[in-house]
């Protein structure tokens, strides 16, 4: 009946809702989660007359803040629904994805919610208790160390600080905030305590463990770590019970096995593979990794147990990052060089801050006397383990952004280590005696070397090639090889970034060109650290060949920061300016730090990308236009590949257009582009018709935030466009757009 209902689950998930309704239903509010400007809780379905098969479902309720429900609470929701987006941008945050993990269909923005009653199921007691707990921890602590307890312990880590978050990430220490096989180890060790005061016999134990740990992930939100760890602990318990030997990797693939039977959809969660790839790691490599270090290391050591515990936590760190890094590379793009001494920093640390944690939480329960010592060192660990992050999390070079490795790549890498895993099982002393000797390894390179060459001297000899011969076929092959590579089209990503501009063009020739970033460097969200450069990484790109920055309003400069702090940028290049910029002033200081070429330009310069690749600079002129200077002095481009053009515009308004066509009175023909980016986001003060007229392009792109504050684009601007242009595309309905010219032009959307 299971595997029913979850084959149904997987083929249902897209086909139960249409992408977006209007809802009539009753639900059952099943979580809370706090947010700034909106409460968000989860409800599951009770009753919906007008969608089929939807009775169960969960889904996500945002409500305004002066509506407040508790969970168990039965309400009437009248509201519209929506499904969550999927990747806006290519390798992008999949939000939808995220919710199938946990069986969520998609989002009810609620107009109007009446309370009809009350429940109580095991879900409502779980959320119940949950919230309890958190309301406690809330009471106890203070607010920096109380939204970290939350997360470390119950799994509530909505309120954890991003600077936190961004520390942990930084020192790869992440795992940390997320309720993992550690916490599983402590509390079996603290119930087994317990029960070992009342309860004899070991089964009978076993059996109250096996069913308060499932609880306990229950209580703590499911997480993978947390329900991998529930299930091998569960099936070792069970084999004692059953005097049936455990093998780890038996109890493994069937966690594994459950996982997926629960969700199919986790087979896609980055989570499980972390988590099922570091227990794997740590089992093969510690103990052999241990072994080579106590023979070369402690054997003479004369504090042997002192160097072996810390030798322990080192081993398990630097074997854990075997298996889980080429995940954490594909995935995160990132690589942490200080992780070895973060972990061992950390681990002595977080232990005592979860047993004290739990300690605290029970005892404030029955006014303990002693539980205010308690907190004063519960906080004083959190301070000192938030400072090591802090610290190491901020060293220069911390963290090192990588490319995304081909999946071949990765799977390659997976191949060879099992291979060697494989072999170092079979002759295992052969190997051990091959890595601690020197002497022994040399030996072995030696003679393999002397067979290699044996064998190309016979096989030389046999076809009577000398020197001079192969030399002359090495470089016919060459060179008919480089007839062969066949160069690549001239392609242009105008990326999502929400409420701003940045595009993407690569050359034919391999040729990096970044115009502006989007929002960021500053208290709104970052674009630039969170899209664009991910973005960059996941489309192999590490060195930018011209940052092209149109001006230097927030919502397109903002993003670049990242991008020159993390990438290998060549040249910025950007007009003439007329008013100073703050953010301007930072970044050119950024760039002489790191003595990057800085040219400026102005109308009639042209620059010769590579053959066929020009940029003709359209705008700003010598003449300052003093009307909303910054918009109206962006620099105007126009990128030409063979007979095909495309105009960048900036925010130029109607003031700057008229100024441009004066400018080109004797030339209008100079303007005329296939393809424009249209100004100012679609802003109702740009884009004239005129303008409009002149340009007459076939496609235009307009970068625009979903759901924005400004009405952008204007519905006069778009009656504006519809009669020059066939094919008008917005980041707000399309996601990111994707154009590829070769003899033609290719369109490509996100959604």
């Amino acid at each position: 009946m299971g595997l029913c209902y979850n084959i149904a689950f997987v083929f249902l998930y897209e086909k139960i809702y249409p992408e977006k309704c209007e809802i009539n239903a009753v639900f059952e509010i099943i979580d809370i989660e706090e947010k700034e400007k909106l409460n968000k809780y989860i409800i599951k379905t009770v009753k919906n007359n007008y969608i089929r098969n939807s009775k169960n479902t969960k889904l996500i309720l945002y409500s305004n803040k002066l509506e407040k429900f508790a969970i168990g609470d039965v309400v009437e929701i009248y509201g519209n629904f929506e499904k969550a987006n999927v990747s806006r941008n290519y390798k992008g945050f999949n939000y939808r994805n995220y919710l199938k993990f946990k069986r969520i269909y998609g989002i009810i923005n609620s107009e109007k919610i009446i309370l009809i009653g009350k429940r109580t199921t095991f879900n409502v007691i779980i959320g119940n208790l949950r919230n309890n707990l958190k309301n406690r921890i809330d009471t106890l602590y203070n607010n920096n160390y109380a939204d970290f307890l939350n997360g470390i312990l119950l799994g509530k880590t909505e309120n954890i600080d991003l600077n936190i978050i961004e520390n942990f990430r930084n020192t790869n220490i992440s795992h940390i905030l997320a309720i993992s096989g550690l916490h599983i180890s402590y509390v079996i060790i603290g119930i087994k305590f317990i029960l070992n005061k009342i309860i004899k016999d070991i089964k009978k134990q076993n059996i109250i463990i096996i069913f308060l740990l499932f609880l306990f992930t229950f209580l703590t939100g499911f997480s993978m770590s947390c329900l991998r760890a529930c299930i091998m602990n569960s099936l070792i318990l069970l084999s004692f019970n059953l005097n049936r030997k455990s093998n780890f990797y038996i109890n493994l693939f069937l966690s594994f096995i459950i996982i997926i039977f629960i969700n199919p959809f986790n087979i896609y969660n980055v989570g499980m593979w972390l988590s099922f790839s570091t227990t794997l790691s740590i089992v093969l490599f510690y103990k052999f990794f241990y072994r080579i270090c106590e023979i070369k290391l402690l054997i003479k050591q004369k504090n042997k147990k002192i160097y072996s515990k810390i030798l322990k936590v080192v081993l398990i760190s630097v074997s854990a990052q075997i298996l889980m890094l080429p995940i954490t590379i594909y995935e995160f793009n990132t690589f942490s060089t200080n992780f070895i001494i973060s972990n061992f920093l950390i681990s002595f640390i977080i232990g005592p801050i979860l047993i004290l944690g739990y300690i605290t939480i029970f005892l404030s329960y029955i006014k303990n006397p002693f539980i205010k010592i308690f907190i004063c060192i519960e906080e004083l660990l959190i301070f000192i383990i938030l400072k090591i992050s802090e610290i190491l999390g901020n060293i220069p070079f911390s963290k090192i952004y990588v490319k995304t490795p081909y999946f071949t790549s990765v799977l390659l890498f997976y191949i060879i280590i099992f291979i060697f895993v494989f072999l170092f099982k079979k002759k295992k002393y052969f190997i051990l005696k091959m890595i601690l000797s020197k002497k022994y390894f040399s030996s072995i390179i030696r003679k393999e070397i002397n067979n290699l060459k044996n064998k190309i001297y016979k096989n030389l000899k046999k076809y009577k090639l000398n020197t001079k011969k192969i030399i002359f076929l090495i470089l016919i092959i060459i060179t008919f090889s480089q007839f062969l590579i066949k160069n690549q089209n001239f392609k242009l990503y105008f990326i999502d970034v929400g409420q701003g501009d940045s595009s993407l063009i690569i050359t034919p020739k391999g040729k990096n060109i970044l115009i502006d970033g989007g929002e960021g460097n500053s208290d709104k969200y970052d674009y630039g650290k969170n899209v664009v450069l991910p973005y960059l990484l996941d489309r192999r790109i590490k060195n930018i060949d011209y940052l092209i920055i149109s001006h230097a309003d927030s919502d397109h400069i903002g993003g670049t920061f990242a991008v020159l702090k993390n990438l290998n940028v060549k040249k910025i290049l950007l007009g003439i300016q007329y008013e100073n910029s703050k953010q301007l002033e930072d970044l050119l200081k950024e760039a002489k730090d790191k003595k990057i070429e800085i040219i400026y330009l102005k109308t009639g310069d042209k620059i010769k990308i590579e053959k066929n690749v020009y940029i003709d600079v359209v705008w700003p002129s010598d003449k300052e236009i003093k009307d909303n200077i910054l918009n109206n002095n962006s620099l105007v481009l126009k990128v030409k590949y063979k007979k095909f053009s495309i105009l960048f515009t900036g925010d130029i308004e109607e003031l700057a257009e008229k100024e441009i066509l004066n400018y080109y009175n004797n030339n209008l023909e100079i303007l005329k582009s296939d393809i424009i980016k249209v100004a100012h986001h679609g802003s109702k003060t740009s884009s004239t018709e005129n303008f409009l007229k002149i340009v007459s392009p076939k496609i235009a792109l307009i970068g625009v935030g979903k759901n924005n504050n400004f009405g952008h684009p204007s519905s006069e601007v778009i009656d504006r466009l519809k009669k020059v242009c066939d094919n008008i595309l917005r980041t707000d309905e399309n996601g990111e757009i994707d154009i590829e010219i070769d003899d033609k032009i290719k369109i490509k959307k996100t959604f």
